[in-house]
């Protein structure tokens, strides 16, 4: 077999039959379908038939279905080879017929209406001759076209809808016979090897070599079968043709001894069987295989020879003179190991590094890979766990075949379109230019289910509908044109096309990496059948030990400070506590119920963690430790100078008295110089003093003339800028004026006035005569300008004055509204006028001025002779002083040096007593890390195995792991570790507790554990936070670094991730689901490289720079969410499920809080208070280290650093000591705080059980938010406090209570408000159920119930086969559960007793309600629980009825009370951010009673505050602007059916209820009404209903319920309305009791319910409602008020056939109806008619509340004979519901705080195998069954022939 051989077709007797048929019925236009497993042949026959045919007579089109096609898609297909002919009419090109060839025809999904639209889309051409175009809505009618099939019986929807099957002429398809396939594949094999020149020995092998092949595939075939978890153990043809062209890769040169051809072939079938194998056991049961058809054919060959390991061919390491390679045998596998070595050395040099160790199981990988992509069409399916390393081994295969890889960038955006781009461009590259290209892809890069559909078709066919465009086409066949010819064939089209197609999938080789886990991979490979029929599989599995330790050993190389054999047992010791971790998590599932991986990748984290924090610990040690070493020797230092210091101050008081008596001597000397330097001062001082005198005189005087003038400054300057403003041009307008105003003359007269010569004024100052005046206008301004100020006569200036300045309106502003040079004219005249009055002041000062400074000089002469003189004696003093101050100084340093040594050695005593005890601490302390740096290898192999792995579990697991595995595991290997060392002791110390409760993390250890992790993890925190505690902590946590939170959900999302990657932002995502976006995989990986010094992040097709800063946080609400390994590897999963204990803690806080608040304030400022001195003493520590290592030269002298050393010290001193206290404060505390743990213990059990009731129906669903609130409301309405204003007025006490007894108050009230909150959302099928089962937990809680009674009750075990005395009343079935009960303690003697007292017991077992009556003898004084059992194993049909009673009489009646439906009463728990949410049931009008209740509190839609929406196409935009205007302005908001528009309610309004308590309007509230969605469609959004109050409204179970709540549908108003009261009345109640009857009459069974055993009650369902019973009673009141008589005959009709009838549709359910219309409405009742047996018709005068009361005393408990039916009829719905009830309680039993109850689908499978397992006999006796058999049915056949396959 060949490159060409994937083409070949050998025919044989049954294709020549079918080829035959195919022959005749194409040919004559009939339709064919081949129906047969996969591997049949069936495709290659009618591939075969469509080549053969007359190409130009007959075209061909193939159409592979899958599960995504549809009318849509299909059509586009079918319409591609078609063309137009005339108006509708459309055909294949030309006259040719063409045949639409339609392999996997019954592949595409069978929707909920049971259709496929595909193929009603192609039956349409059959049935019509066409189908519709969609946008003209017209039928094109389809020419010349018919059909040819294939399908899979065993794939896909395994049947088509018969309107087309009829259409077929159907040929079944069936595997070859033995003899047929070995005559193919000899042919093939014997054809190789002879004309292979192969020598004689090996060609003879070709028999063997087949017939080997052939029973080894038979008997895996026939002993590895498909199942759920192994779906692609279908071994068919395929591996046989793979067997046998892998043999066909030999060549005559190596392969030249038989015993080497057996040795491939062994290969080879292990590479198609064993790499298949999911398990080693599968592996171990094929080896068996392989083992024996190679002994039975080649033992002559020598075993020993053919079974020699290695066993590997690669085609990579050999190669002949041309270099062409040969698939040859591996020498071994450290030659394997040096030449893929080479290559990945290779590869890193022009390639992202990719960092592998190639140990034993990775190289066989890559061989494997490499055999699959080195032959022509060899696609690869890598099937591995996340992080197995299938990506980077199937990179390196591709690079030493000489492929180019091609991976797809997922972006936000990447969708179809994207992919199909991609797509054409490898098409491009393998097709027309004959590159080799692998595509690599991942599962997680399947953003979009349709990529598959395109990975099918490319896998199968080559030919990918929908990705060409006719001119894609062209280019293509225009590209391999000249190829085609060269091979000697016609160009055509056709043909060009084909050989394009062929040249791809020779060329494209696809390898698909996906993951085990999970549904999605079975799933697809059903829905896609070619990912595992057209790939070969290589199953990745868990790496071995060897491959484990390979890997340590290789990345711990390189960690310094280890001895070499130290380093070899911390390598095992890694191995092994990841192969610890795998079994913990295969324990979690089984245990928990909760899933947690440990994949190669998280094993390579775990090393990378080690060696990263090895390193960090030694060198927070070391820095330690030389802190510390630093005050040690500061201290010892300053200890050693204190005797030194002592010395030299006694040397240096010496010389301070030598310097003090010279000292003395001076001074003496200079005291007598001084007294004559005093007296020649003395007498100098009056001439001193008069000439200072003089001098301060003229100073001041001289100042005094110098303000004078600074003020006449400004007004010279004002008159200057006065006259600036002035130009010839304004002056000569000025001149030019006729006749002015009269102040523009005045102005001109003032300034002829003051420039009058002499002081003469002329008497002519007309506006003439000062034209005249100004003459010249140059001239005039030059004569102002030089005006001489200083002299102007003082007449010139008074007349100024008086004739002018003092006329108000001659002022400048005034003036030049008149002229602007007037104006400047007017300012310089005012300001000469006020310079003059300053100048009359001045000048006579100027004179006695001069006068002054004359006689200071005169003075001042005098004082210098003086002044000589006495400097003459000071310089004498002086110089005396100056000796006199070098001997003080000499002195003083004396004194000071002494002083100094004395303050030095006192400081040094200060210093040494003061840290006396520092100094010894610190000394031990510094031991103790010698010794811990040498165990930090031990301590650090915990803590990291901790952090690594210890997230996903619980508290049980996590200390299993570290106290019975990790730790025992160290000491055992003898690695160097701290004794009794937890990983909390490495790392976290009490301070960064301390800080972590400030920011709100609790701090029970589970919680402090989750912070260790978070805080020393390398990946990246995946929290599982369903009670919101993580969240919050980070989010106190990280937002003062500006924290930024973001939904998976939000749209653009990308954008914001990318922006705090960049800027080293903190990242939240919030309420991830369990599938995470691709895009996110380089960010959740941590995928950078280096380009220069940045670092770069590729996301999608962005490259973003990478901030080192950057944090991120992932939190999920789920509580048992399955993620996938991949993201468990890439991420640290932090299990925040609050524990039962943690949960009690925080709790019994908030209890306190509401009863003593004090008491509870003390112990959070206690806790505060602790925490902030256990931070304040670390810190102090800290600050006395770093004072005494930073300080700067002798730290003898820096008194402030002594001082604050003390300080720091006599602070820490104080904080001791108040911790000391505090500890004794805090015991007295929790003393009193422990009075209300009863009521923190009961509330916590109570969540537990609440969080687990999603095992019953997933809608149920509550938020601890909700829950506390709830919780604080029960304490609220608790009566015996002080405050009672919340508690019911008829509870009240009026008084408070003792504190024991308030303490049971708190337990009683708060656990029934709780489970009321809880039961009003309750279906009612699940009340008694919850009820039951906080009974249990209340039982648990205080040691009455025991765990083995307790196991019998739930799962009712039977012993069978043991005989029964008892025949004929007690039931084998009974009997079977006696016996089991019997091996209970208090139960051995209960089969003698049934047969001895035989008589009492049978008494009992019949009767009608046993659970009221007394057990027989000594059994009545039993326990009540240990009666339940009883009941269990005798009674099972009263089971329900007795723990009712039971659970009455353990914790009260209204726990087994139903509540009815109350709005109101749900709407006080409502608030802005807590929807209702209301289920939905027949006949209930939510709109209705929501509407009711607005118009009692005033939110009415008139008033504009009420908007309903019934949700459904299109409405989701209305619904939404309604929501949001409501929640800005107030408003009620009712959005109804929200579970029609799935999509939206679980992406834009569950966005918005998560958020709705942020600004919403106080009178704001929102209603949503929805139907619980069936199993198999989508659920509600687990957020929505955490955060909603839930309400049901079902009919109550029970027919006394049932009447009560039918006749509350009607009131006293109501009953009044009628004219005939009396007869109303009595066919109200009447009707009443009809709806109820017909009710409650479905528990007996309905026949055509899923999984019906019975059909008692009615045999079809129907949905009647109390809208029925309305209108009857509408109906009633009209026909009444119409009629003198009663109208029976009408009155039945009515209800029996229109009303109630209107729903009936099977007549013997009619008749029934009809029935209790004739027993209940005739005129018998008017009389008193009897209901049934001791319940009569109340009275009709009895008003609505009578009524009620009348029910609830004389209605007798109910019975089937209530129904007309025979007491025995509930038997088996009584059974069928104790069954239910039991099955339900197991589901609830808790298995983990914090995740989900109930039982998985495989442990309830396996609970019934096991059950039936028991009670089969050892061998089936078939004679005997064979003389019992009457009649040989087909069951009875079928039943035979399985129980002889049992024997």
């Amino acid at each position: 077999m060949d490159a060409n051989s994937s083409g070949m077709f050998v025919p044989t007797v049954e294709t020549s039959r079918l080829t035959y048929f195919l022959d005749s019925l194409v040919a004559n236009r009939h339709y064919v379908m081949f129906v047969g497993n996969t591997g049949t042949g069936k495709t290659a026959i009618m591939m075969n038939k469509l080549h053969s045919m007359d190409p130009e007579a007959v075209a061909y089109t193939t159409i592979n279905m899958n599960s995504f096609s549809d009318a849509p898609s299909l059509q586009v297909m079918m319409e591609q080879p078609l063309e137009k002919k005339s108006g509708v009419r459309y055909g294949p090109p030309g006259s040719r017929r063409l045949v639409y060839f339609i392999d996997d025809m019954n592949m595409p999904f069978v929707d909920k209406y049971d259709t496929q639209s595909a193929i009603e889309l192609a039956r349409q051409m059959v049935d019509y001759r066409g189908w519709y175009d969609k946008v003209k809505i017209l039928l094109k009618e389809i020419m010349n076209c018919q059909y040819a099939a294939c399908m899979n019986p065993t794939a896909g929807s395994f049947n088509i809808t018969p309107r087309m099957q009829r259409h077929f002429v159907t040929f079944a398809v069936q595997m070859p016979t033995p003899e047929i396939v070995r005559s193919i594949y000899f042919q093939i094999m014997d054809g190789h090897l002879t004309t292979g020149g192969f020598d004689g020995d090996v060609t003879k092998m070709s028999g063997k070599l087949v017939d080997a092949t052939i029973e080894l595939h038979r008997l895996v075939m026939n002993n590895f079968l498909p199942s759920a978890v192994k779906f692609h153990y279908q071994f068919n043809l395929r591996e046989t043709s793979n067997i046998v062209g892998g043999m066909c890769r030999m060549v005559k040169d190596v392969y030249r001894q038989p015993a080497q051809v057996a040795r491939l072939w062994v290969h080879e079938c292990e590479r198609v069987f064993r790499d298949r194998m999911v398990n080693d056991t599968d592996m171990a049961k094929f080896d068996e295989f392989r083992a024996s058809v190679t002994k039975k054919y080649f033992e002559d060959l020598g075993l020993a020879a053919v079974e020699e390991r290695p066993l590997l061919f690669t085609s990579f390491m050999q190669a002949s003179a041309d270099d062409t390679p040969l698939y040859a045998q591996v020498p071994g596998y450290e030659a394997l190991k040096k030449a893929l070595e080479d290559k990945l050395n290779e590869y890193n040099e022009t390639n992202a590094v990719m960092d592998l160790v190639l140990f034993q199981q990775a190289m066989e990988h890559v061989t494997r890979i490499s055999r699959i992509i080195d032959l022509p069409r060899g696609n690869a399916m890598l099937v591995g766990v996340g992080g197995s390393g299938k990506q980077s081994l199937a990179r390196l295969a591709a690079y030493i075949s000489g492929y180019d890889v091609f991976q797809i960038a997922v972006s936000s955006t990447y969708g179809v379109a994207d992919f199909k781009e991609n797509l054409l461009s490898l098409y491009t590259k393998a097709g027309a230019k004959g590159q080799p290209v692998v595509f690599l892809m991942t599962d997680n890069q399947i953003v979009k289910e349709q990529f598959l559909v395109f990975i099918n078709d490319l896998l199968s066919t080559g030919i990918v509908a929908d990705l060409f465009t006719q001119e894609d086409k062209d280019t293509f066949v225009n590209a391999v044109r000249n190829e085609v010819k060269a091979t000697g064939q016609l160009d055509t089209a056709e043909n060009c096309w084909d050989f394009f197609i062929n040249k791809v999938r020779r060329y494209l080789h696809v390898v698909l990496c996906f993951s085990p886990v999970g549904d999605k991979f079975r799933i697809r490979a059903r829905q896609f059948p070619a990912l595992v029929n057209c790939t070969q599989l290589d199953w990745f599995h868990g790496w071995p030990a060897e491959a484990l330790l390979s890997v340590a050993q290789r990345f711990l190389a390189d960690v310094p400070n280890v001895a070499m054999d130290l380093r070899g047992r911390m390598a095992h010791y890694m191995a092994q506590a990841h192969q610890y971790v795998s079994e913990a998590s295969q324990q979690y599932i089984e245990s928990f119920r909760r899933y947690n991986y440990t994949t190669p990748k998280s094993y390579l984290e775990l090393i990378a963690l080690y060696k990263t924090l090895l390193a960090q610990k030694r060198a927070e040690l070391q820095a330690a430790k030389e802190r510390l070493q630093n005050g040690v020797e500061k201290i010892a230092q300053a200890s050693a100078q204190v005797a030194d210091l002592q010395q030299n101050l006694r040397e240096e008081q010496i010389v301070v008295e030598e310097k003090k008596a010279q000292t003395d001597a001076l001074i003496h000397s200079i005291g007598k110089e001084k007294a004559v330097v005093d007296e020649a001062v003395e007498s100098s001082r009056e001439d001193e003093e008069a000439a200072s005198k003089l001098q301060n005189e003229v100073q001041a005087f001289q100042e005094e003339c110098t303000r004078d003038l600074a003020a006449a400054e400004h007004v010279i300057a004002d008159a200057e800028a006065a006259l600036n403003s002035l130009d010839k041009g304004s002056l000569g307008e000025l001149k030019s004026f006729g006749s002015p105003a009269v102040e523009v003359v005045q102005v001109v007269a003032a300034c002829m006035t003051l420039t009058a010569s002499g002081g003469k004024i002329p008497k002519d100052l007309t506006w003439a005569a000062g034209k005249k005046y100004m003459g010249n206008v140059d001239a005039f301004l030059k004569s102002l300008l030089n005006f001489d100020k200083d002299n102007v006569p003082e007449n010139c200036v008074a007349a100024v004055e008086k004739e002018y300045i003092s006329n108000p309106n001659f002022n400048v502003e005034f003036i030049k509204n008149k002229s602007s040079a007037a104006a400047g004219l007017c300012g310089w005249v005012v300001n000469i006028c006020k310079y003059f009055r300053i100048y009359q002041v001045v000048a006579p000062k100027r004179a006695a001025l001069a006068e002054a400074n004359r006689k200071l000089e005169t003075a001042n002469k005098k004082l210098t002779g003086i002044r000589a003189k006495v400097k003459e004696l000071n310089d004498r003093v002086a110089a005396l002083e100056q000796s006199f101050m070098k001997a003080t100084e000499d002195k003083n340093v004396a004194i000071a040096q002494a002083e100094k040594t004395g303050r030095k050695a006192q400081l040094a005593d200060r210093l040494v007593n003061g840290l006396s005890g520092e100094n010894k601490r610190w000394g031990q302390t510094i031991k103790k890390m010698e010794v811990t740096g040498g165990k930090l290898i031990g301590d650090v192999l915990l803590a990291a195995a901790f952090v690594s792995y210890a997230g996903p579990f619980n508290m049980l697991l996590r200390n299993q792991l570290v106290e019975q595995r990790w730790r025992p595991d160290l000491i055992e290997r003898s690695i160097p570790m701290t004794d009794g060392i937890k990983p909390l002791d490495l790392l976290t110390d009490d301070t960064a507790r301390a800080k972590w409760a400030n920011e709100g993390l609790p701090i029970d250890p589970l919680s402090v554990e989750n912070g260790a992790i978070i805080t020393n993890a390398s990946r990246w925190p995946l929290m599982i936070d369903p009670q919101l505690q993580g969240i919050k902590w980070i989010k106190n946590r990280e937002e003062a670094n500006g924290l930024v939170i973001v939904q998976q959900s939000q749209p653009k999302y990308i954008d914001k991730v990318i922006h705090c990657i960049e800027n080293g932002l903190p990242l939240l995502f919030e309420n991830l689901p369990i599938d995470i976006d691709a895009v996110m995989d380089p960010v959740l990986g941590k995928s950078t490289v280096k380009r220069g010094r940045n670092t770069i992040m590729k996301i999608g097709d962005a490259e973003v720079e990478y901030d080192p800063k950057f944090r991120l946080y992932l939190q999920t609400k789920l509580a048992n969410p399955h993620y996938k390994p991949e993201i468990a590897a890439q991420t640290t999963l932090v299990n925040f499920c609050v524990t039962e204990k943690g949960l009690e803690d925080q709790l019994l806080a908030l209890v306190v809080d509401h009863e003593r608040p004090d008491l509870q304030e003390q112990a959070a400022a206690l806790v505060r208070q602790l925490a902030e001195y256990t931070i304040t003493l670390k810190e102090l520590e800290d600050s006395l280290l770093f004072r005494l290592a930073n300080a700067q030269g002798d730290i003898l002298e820096d008194i402030e650093l002594i001082e604050n050393l003390e300080e720091t010290k006599r602070t820490a001193v104080e904080i001791e000591e108040k911790v000391k206290q505090a500890k004794i404060t805090e015991v007295s505390i929790s003393k009193a705080r422990e009075v209300y743990r009863p009521v923190a213990s009961r509330g916590s059990q109570v969540y537990f059980l609440i969080d687990n009731l999603n095992a019953l129906d997933r809608v149920y669903h509550y938020s601890m938010a909700n829950y506390v609130a709830i919780l604080k409301k029960g304490m609220d309405t608790t009566p015996g406090g002080k405050d009672e204003s919340n508690v019911a007025q008829a509870e009240r006490l009026g008084e408070e209570v003792d504190l024991e007894r308030r303490v049971e108050l708190l337990v009683e009230t708060t656990c029934y408000v709780i489970f009321n909150y809880v039961a009003q959302g309750l279906f009612e099928r699940h009340k008694l159920i919850v009820a039951t089962q906080l009974c249990m937990a209340v039982l648990r809680s205080k040691g009455e119930l025991q765990r083995d009674k307790f196991e019998f009750l739930l799962r009712g075990p039977k012993e069978m086969g043991v005989d029964n005395p008892l025949t004929e009343w007690v039931s084998e079935s009974v009997w079977g559960s006696v016996q089991a009960l019997k091996e209970l303690e208090d139960y051995a003697s209960l089969p003698d007793d049934l047969v001895g007292s035989s008589k009492r017991w049978k008494e009992w077992m019949e009767l009608e309600r046993p659970e009221d009556e007394p057990l027989p003898g000594d059994w009545k004084r039993m326990p009540e629980f240990d009666r339940l059992l009883l009941f269990r194993a005798l009674r099972p049909d009263r089971l329900t009825a007795a723990m009712r009673k039971f659970v009455t009489n353990m914790i009260g009646a209204k726990y087994v009370t139903s509540q009815p439906y109350d709005l109101e009463r749900s709407f006080q728990d409502s608030a802005p951010g807590t929807p209702i949410l209301m289920f939905l049931s027949p006949g209930v009008d939510v709109a209705g009673s929501v509407e009711s209740l607005g118009s009692k509190l005033g939110v009415t839609s008139d008033a504009g505050r009420y908007v309903s929406v019934s949700l459904g196409q299109g409405q989701e935009p209305i619904a939404m602007n309604a929501l949001t205007n409501a929640h800005k302005n107030g408003g009620w908001v009712l959005l109804q059916n929200i579970h029609l528009t799935i999509d939206w309610t679980s992406g834009p309004l569950e966005k918005r209820i998560d958020k709705l308590a942020e600004g919403a309007h106080a009178d704001f509230r929102l209603f949503l009404s929805a139907e619980p969605p069936p199993a198999l469609e989508r659920g509600l959004p687990i957020s929505l209903l955490q955060n909603s109050i839930k309400l049901t409204n079902e009919p109550p179970e029970g027919l006394r319920p049932n009447l009560r709540r039918a006749y509350n549908q009607f009131n006293e108003e109501i009953l009044e309305s009628c004219a005939k009261q009396a007869e109303f009345r009595t066919i109200i109640f009447a009707l009443c009791y009809f709806h109820a009857a017909l009710l409650e009459r479905k528990k007996f069974g309905v026949g055509n319910l899923p999984g019906a055993t019975s059909g008692i009650g009615w045999n079809m369902n129907y949905p009647f409602n109390t809208g029925d019973l309305l209108c009857c009673g509408q109906c009633a009141v009209n026909y009444l008020e119409n009629n003198v008589k009663v109208p029976w005959d009408d009155l039945r009709y009515i209800f029996g056939e229109i009303m109630y009838g209107g729903h009936i549709v099977e007549d013997w359910d009619r008749r029934l109806a009809n029935a209790y219309l004739f027993n209940y409405f005739n005129e018998g009742l008017l009389e008193g008619l009897e209901m049934f047996p001791s319940f009569m018709a109340p009275p009709n005068s009895l008003n609505h509340r009578q009524v009620l009361e009348y029910i609830d005393e004389t209605m007798p408990q109910e019975t089937p004979v209530a129904f007309g039916l025979h007491p025995n009829a509930e038997i088996g719905f009584k059974l069928r519901e104790a069954e239910t009830f039991c099955n339900s309680l197991v589901q609830l039993q808790p298995r983990e705080s914090g995740g989900e109850g109930g039982m998985s689908k495989e442990e309830k499978a396996k609970m019934v195998l096991d059950d039936l397992g028991d009670r089969l006999p050892e061998q089936f006796d078939m004679e005997d069954i064979r003389s019992r058999v009457d009649e040989v049915t087909p069951y009875v056949m079928v039943a035979i022939q399985v129980q002889y396959q049992h024997n």
